[in-house]
């Protein structure tokens, strides 16, 4: 029988995309909190820090 280790393989992917909607969702609020930080005129360096976000992150959200 098959069956069982299909299910596996199957719930490992449901697993690795749940995880992935997660870690999106995630991102988005570290964004999102950023972006009112800065908003409110937060040092780019301490919003960095405080979130984890990179330099990079920050520029994609100013623009």
């Amino acid at each position: 029988r098959q069956a069982p280790q299909h299910e596996e393989v199957l719930m490992t992917v449901a697993q690795k995309l749940e995880l992935k909607g997660i870690e999106k969702g995630c991102q988005e609020g570290k964004l999102a909190v950023a972006r009112t930080m800065l908003a409110n005129g937060l040092d780019h360096n301490l919003v960095i820090k405080m979130t984890g976000l990179t330099a990079d992150d920050l520029a994609k959200i100013r623009h």
